[in-house]
């Protein structure tokens, strides 16, 4: 599909769905950094989910709250992560989950692994990370697939919203993010909650499915798995790659901020454009033989993240959940392989990610 838009209708519209495909690097990019292309819009599906947030705001509104929420997820705040979160979070997982006669392992350890890192950055009990899930799912779902009434959501808005401020009323380790957001002056309480929210559901869908993506290329790619284990420096090119090639999140939305002309295509103002970020990492003219998974190419000009005013505010934390799990594994296991399914194509609408998968593997007799 993506080679059949690149060719004849890089700028698309969908009479059935009433909105616009935009493919291609070049056009991705420009949409999501011209002035033209914007992330608000009044009734934005996300805003029944999570409320007015930094994931819908522009402009000077936009740049407040990302200057607020990414001090916890800067480049040189993520490495302190390292080893007292991601690294004892993994470690703790795979100990519980790893085990012989688990080869759906994989599917639970995806969701709880970020699940649990994001909660303990802001400063919630490990232990609910469940009750987190639970309370994120109709929300994601609702984004998603528009499962649910708005009613419903809305409704299930309100009891996740009741949590976090209970929990922050009732105080929380001054150290964490949540404790600093509250007590940010610029910062009211709505805001402090809505974009907890967001930062759970967000770090936690597309990190879920990218740690089952990578989990699925280790273990199916012929060799890979023995390549990694003789030598890990591989590990951190074979998440990049990964994520270029299946991107966990393969669309994201924007609206015409005013009539422009895109591809030589006429978006009448406020037209909802879907931004086809996983059409950009298999464009021809920047990735040579793009439906390949390689090694041996250059990612820099990859877009998995995002680009822009909006790239992803937790990219560094999941690149080290991916890798740190991927580390983890080869040193506790001698083999590891695909036993279902055969084809190990994604789906998904927006997030999009191997399903179903089993596993089979053997331990090393002395984790390396």
């Amino acid at each position: 599909m993506y080679d059949w838009h690149l060719r004849h209708a890089p700028v698309f519209l969908s009479a059935d769905m009433n909105c616009y495909f935009v493919f291609g690097h070049h056009l991705v990019q420009r949409v999501l950094t011209a002035s033209e292309f914007q992330a608000f819009h009044p009734f934005r599906r996300s805003r029944s989910a999570f409320g007015p947030s930094v994931l819908d705001s522009d402009g000077r509104p936009h740049a407040r709250l990302r200057r607020a929420l990414g001090t916890d997820f800067r480049p040189r705040s993520v490495p302190r992560y390292a080893e007292s979160v991601v690294g004892d979070v993994v470690r703790g997982l795979l100990d519980e989950l790893l085990t012989p006669g688990r080869p759906d392992f994989a599917a639970e350890f995806a969701w709880r692994l970020p699940t649990r890192v994001v909660a303990r950055i802001l400063g919630l009990p490990d232990d609910e990370d469940g009750v987190l899930h639970e309370l994120m799912r109709p929300l994601v779902l609702f984004i998603d697939n528009a499962t649910g009434s708005v009613g419903d959501t809305v409704q299930h808005r309100e009891v996740f919203r009741a949590y976090l401020r209970r929990r922050i009323r009732d105080g929380v380790d001054p150290e964490r993010m949540l404790a600093r957001l509250a007590a940010e002056p610029g910062l009211t309480e709505a805001e402090v909650v809505d974009n907890a929210m967001l930062l759970l559901a967000a770090a936690t869908e597309t990190t879920c499915s990218g740690t089952i993506n990578v989990i699925a290329r280790v273990a199916g790619e012929p060799g890979l798995w023995q390549a990694l284990r003789a030598d890990p420096g591989l590990i951190p090119v074979v998440v990049l790659e990964t994520l270029r090639h299946e991107p966990p999140l393969h669309v994201t939305l924007r609206y015409a901020a005013a009539d422009v002309v895109l591809g030589g295509v006429h978006i009448p103002e406020r037209a909802p454009i879907q931004v086809c970020i996983a059409s950009a990492n298999r464009d021809p003219a920047v990735f040579p033989d793009p439906h390949t998974w390689s090694l041996r190419r250059s990612w820099q000009k990859s877009i998995a993240f995002g680009f822009g005013p909006h790239h992803c505010l937790g990219s560094g934390l999941a690149l080290l959940e991916l890798e740190t799990a991927v580390h983890e594994m080869c040193r506790r296991l001698a083999a590891l392989w695909v036993d279902q399914p055969r084809d190990l194509r994604t789906s998904g609408r927006t997030f999009r990610h191997v399903r179903d998968l089993r596993l089979g593997f053997t331990f090393a007799d002395v984790p390396t």
